[in-house]
Formats: structure tokens, sequence, C-alpha cells
């Protein structure tokens, strides 16, 4: 089986480059060469570029496409919305367009910024989208364009913590080691989400899907169990490496002066991924402690 993975750089997409390696034959894709770990090939390609685009997919000849690529900093989508535009839905344009000779199964990434945060609960597959931010609603763009597709399907995580990439767990611990104080949101709620894990949430699903595609739902909520605060989750990082808790200063997003709106809840339930696989992922303070463990900041 080949698998193609776009933003293959990115966080998750290191995480499933490790995690898909022995699973098939893997390919990256980013827009700038780089070495893949072990027997990976990697593929130069602009998705924003339509013509490069169905090259590289004719090169690669997948039978499955993971769609990490995306222009994730929500602040910058807000101050460059053709920018925006471009990277999180004409390249899902492209790449669908580039797949529909071939046909194999396309998974595009999304995003919990779909939603509003007013429902305060966790949000199922089921809820309406009704994004606050221009990242929000390319997202949402793109998840049409990736469910019109005849073998498209969307995956949205939440808040996402690994390796490759520095990220709000790398920082809090670098700091609360060096005994400086973090400052983490009180007032938003998400999922936080290993990507090792989601990862192999995302392997489960491809075997599903290769078993057959009959009756699958087209989107599938993938995050760690459970929900936190930024606070929460800063503290938690804290805990487990006996750092001093109180390092830890709770402030307000709302007082923040953010470029772009963020829901201050959008904690997600995975009740697609639970029905197809037959499980979710397993807490996120559970991955929590592992990821840890894996970086050897604990024992």
């Amino acid at each position: 089986m080949k698998i193609l993975i776009t933003g293959s750089t990115g966080l998750l997409g290191q995480a499933l480059v490790t995690r898909l390696a022995p699973y098939g034959e893997v390919a990256g894709l980013s827009r700038h060469e780089v070495l893949m770990p072990g027997e990976s090939a990697h593929v130069v390609c602009d998705l924003t570029d339509a013509e490069a685009t169905r090259r590289a997919i004719r090169a690669v000849a997948p039978d499955v496409v993971v769609h990490t690529q995306a222009l994730s900093d929500v602040d910058r989508c807000e101050q460059e919305p053709e920018e925006a535009q471009r990277l999180n839905v004409h390249t899902v344009d492209h790449l669908c367009r580039a797949l529909e000779t071939s046909q194999p199964l396309l998974l595009a990434l999304s995003t919990d910024y779909v939603f509003d945060g007013r429902k305060g609960r966790p949000y199922d597959e089921e809820d309406a989208p009704n994004p606050l931010s221009t990242y929000g609603r390319t997202k949402v763009a793109g998840e049409r364009l990736a469910r019109r597709y005849a073998k498209g399907y969307v995956i949205r995580p939440s808040t996402l913590f690994g390796t490759g990439r520095v990220n709000f767990c790398e920082t809090v611990v670098q700091r609360v080691q060096r005994g400086e104080p973090v400052e983490a949101f009180a007032d938003q709620t998400t999922s936080p989400t290993y990507t090792a894990d989601l990862a192999e949430g995302i392997e489960a699903l491809i075997t599903a899907m290769g078993t057959s595609l009959r009756n699958r739902p087209r989107l599938y909520h993938m995050t760690n169990a459970g929900s936190a605060t930024r606070v929460d989750f800063a503290k938690r990082v804290a805990a487990w490496l006996n750092q001093d808790g109180s390092l830890i200063r709770a402030v307000a997003m709302r007082d923040q002066h953010l470029s772009a709106p963020r829901p201050a809840y959008s904690a997600l339930a995975s009740r697609h991924l639970a029905h197809v696989i037959g499980r979710t992922l397993r807490p996120w303070d559970d991955a929590l402690h592992a990821y840890l463990r894996a970086q050897h900041w604990i024992n």
C-alpha cells in the first residue's frame, strides 16, 4: 500500500510518517526538500499549484492520501485571509481534482475551531459548524471539498502536542524546569491530543476503510478522551515533572487582544470513531504521561 502524507514535516505529519512506515510504502509531501526518516520517500510540491499537484499524484500513485498540510496559525489567517484561502481551501480543491482519476482514499485533517464554543459540552460529529475565525471558515470550506470527493473523509483533532515541533506542552516543560512562570488560558477548554495517538487512530481508520467503505461516516472527531483548559493542562505537566504548580499563571484569553477569536469551549466527542474502530483514544492525561516518558522528561 502506498500512503502519501502532505505536510509531512509538521507536528502530526512527522508522527504519521513514523507510525505508517511499517504499514506501507510512505511518501511525504511538502514545499521544500527534506530528509525523510528510514526508507520513506519525499516529494516536493506546492499544493497551491494545480498542475504541480496533478504531477505529484501521478508520480506517487498513492492508495491513501492523508492531508495534514495547512496554514494553522490562527492569527495569521485572520491577518492574511487570502493566504488562508489559498493554503486551506485551494490546496484541498487541487488535491481532490488530482485524485479523481485514480480514486485513492483521502483523509483530510481539520480542526475543532470549526465550532463557536457556545455549546458548553463536547461537540460530536452531528453538531453544525459555526466558525468564529477566518481559520475556522477556511477549514470548513476545505472539509466540504474533501467530503464532496467520492472517497473523501474528514478528521477533526484538537490541541496537538507531540514530538518534532515546538508546541505548548514543550514550552511548559522547558519553562517550569527553569523555574520560570508560564501564562496559560483559564477560559479556553479543548481536548488535548497526543500526535502519536492520533497517528495510531488514523492507522486504525485506514485499516477499517480498507475492509469496506460501505456505510462509513464521512466525518470523524479524533482526540484523546476528556477535556482541559490550558491552565489544567499546564498544571498537569508541572505535576508529572514534580515542579512547582504555582509557576502556572492563569490569564484570560479574552484579555489578550488576539487578532482572531477562538472558541471558549471546543472539546470533541469521538462517537463515529468508536463505532468504526471499536474504541476511542485513551484519556489525555495518560497520553501526556506517555509523551513525557517518551521524551525522557520523567521516568
